[in-house]
């Protein structure tokens, strides 16, 4: 992500504008398989290993280890946590959640030979690729800057006929105003210059906000008095990957797969921000409050196609390489805003804003990657992958083609972002025929430019009841890693809104239920 970023799009999503940033674009570009206890215990490091439910998507060539057929279920627990730093305040928050990481099933078919193809298997596997989920909360208290003063800078230039709901019908359609400019000045937290009289009689495409005050001796707008600030921001769902694979042995030394993977997009992301005068007689319009409410909805579906080999040059050895071509996405996102303010006559205000929608396509980077697994004597492994990915080559396009409004998008993916690296490693030790331990991690190398690498870390036990049932547990964790935020942009060259820092981080716990038959 980007090393400063703005949770509240306050100059954006006018209609001549668009949703999708570089940043969303990223996020559905990374992918953080959950899978199966055993794969997920072992860092996903099953490029070479294959053999499990988890690995046909990180592997098509696992499908063909298999020698019977095979029924996998694996619900987890998913928590986010966040802890927040915002103008000497500090919040930490965690969100809960029962998901589930994998159903997958492989139908194994004998050929009946001793030579050339041995068994060839089709599998269905769906996979959690990508969690959402999150939370996080900010407040404290400034009289220097406020949302509504951004607001207002946001509209300089536009005349306030333009965003009038009583002048003009349809602002939202028509205007180049941000929506919360247009909703701020229909809520009357807004006024024109103009009404300052003066040499400002004049000016009605610059506006003063209900937080500011005129200083007429200086000739300067200023906050009026302390403003409470607070806000809450939830993200959830998921990139959902259902993977139709065909795999197949030959004599026991060539193990080779396809998967024909669709992808779900649902994502959603609720933002509450509020300002509340500490006390409204400071403030020459008497302010008493303002809360904005965001929310926006991602959602479409994508395909692509990944090929992959297994090869066991020698006893206790196997390799593995697979490549995947890039995700090609259509998606739509919907959004809308709510305002309400309030002054100490008494009056109070609500603006609701249409839901805008805006649809367009996504092309993700293709990946390659390779891997090594050596077995110890049937009583424990050890496993290493190597992904590469260049984030760069990620586009935005139009939903009738081209690039439109996306060419600084695009233009700023193709300069900030990175040609990353992913390395996963695993170790199973199996103590008993009933009981195996396990172990992984997995590094992700900044995806962008100046942005932090992502350690994962991880464990879990698996449990042999019998020959056809078993039992599997994981837990990992994501490092905690920390992003400066604000919540309003900057509004002059002489004021900047206040920086706030986000850590945050993810675990999971996974149980597998595996039924062979």
């Amino acid at each position: 992500m980007k090393k400063i970023f703005t949770l509240i799009l306050t100059l954006a999503m006018a209609t001549s504008l668009f949703a999708q940033t570089a940043d969303d674009a990223l996020t559905l570009a990374q992918e953080q398989y959950e899978g199966t206890a055993r794969s997920m215990a072992m860092g996903g490091a099953f490029t070479a290993l294959g053999g499990d439910l988890g690995a046909v998507a990180i592997n098509p060539a696992s499908s063909g280890v298999f020698r019977c057929s095979q029924l996998t279920f694996s619900p987890s627990i998913t928590t986010s946590r966040s802890s927040v730093d915002y103008l000497g305040n500090s919040i930490k928050t965690s969100l809960p959640a029962l998901t589930m990481s994998n159903l997958a099933a492989v139908f194994t078919f004998d050929t009946g030979r001793y030579n050339g193809l041995l068994n060839y298997n089709f599998s269905f596997a769906y996979n959690r690729k990508n969690s959402f989920r999150g939370k996080m909360s900010a407040r404290g208290t400034t009289s220097n800057t406020s949302m509504l003063s951004a607001i207002a800078a946001g509209l300089e230039g536009i005349d306030w006929q333009d965003i009038d709901l009583e002048k003009t019908s349809n602002p939202y359609a028509t205007s180049s105003a941000s929506w919360p400019g247009i909703l701020a000045w229909n809520a009357y937290a807004l006024a024109p210059l103009s009404v300052l009289g003066g040499q400002y009689s004049d000016v009605n495409d610059s506006y003063i906000a209900s937080t500011e005050n005129y200083d007429e001796a200086s000739n300067e707008l200023r906050i009026g008095g302390s403003l409470n600030q607070r806000f809450n921001r939830k993200t959830y769902g998921s990139t959902d990957e259902f993977a139709l694979n065909f795999g197949g042995n030959i004599n026991d030394f060539l193990y080779f797969g396809v998967n024909l993977n669709l992808h779900s997009v649902n994502r959603t992301v609720e933002e509450y921000y509020e300002e509340v005068a500490q006390n409204s007689n400071d403030f020459q319009d008497g302010f008493v409050s303002m809360d904005n409410s965001y929310w926006l909805r991602t959602t479409g579906s994508g395909a692509n196609f990944k090929f992959g080999v297994i090869v066991t040059p020698f006893g206790g050895l196997r390799l593995g390489a697979t490549v995947t071509t890039p995700t090609w996405y259509t998606l739509t996102d919907e959004w809308d805003y709510t305002m309400n303010t309030a002054f100490n006559n008494g009056n109070t205000y609500t603006e609701y804003s249409p839901t805008g929608s805006w649809s367009y396509r996504l092309t993700t980077p293709m990946r390659w990657s390779v891997g090594a697994a050596y077995t110890f004597w049937d009583r424990g492994l050890v496993s290493v992958d190597y992904e590469k990915v260049n984030y760069a080559s990620t586009l935005l396009k139009l939903e009738e083609g081209g690039y439109g409004n996306f060419g600084q998008e695009n233009l700023y993916m193709q300069q900030n972002f990175s040609n990353a690296s992913i390395l996963r490693a695993g170790a199973e030790l199996r103590l008993s025929q009933l009981l195996s331990l396990r172990g992984g991690y997995q590094h992700y190398s900044p995806a962008e430019k100046g942005a932090s690498a992502i350690n994962v870390y991880s464990a879990g036990l698996g449990f042999n009841i019998s020959q056809t049932f078993s039992i599997d547990l994981a837990w990992n964790r994501t490092s905690t890693t920390a992003e400066t935020f604000q919540l309003y942009d900057d509004y002059s060259t002489a004021v900047s809104a206040p920086r706030g820092v986000n850590s945050n981080g993810l675990s999971r716990v996974v149980c597998t239920l595996g039924v062979k038959f």
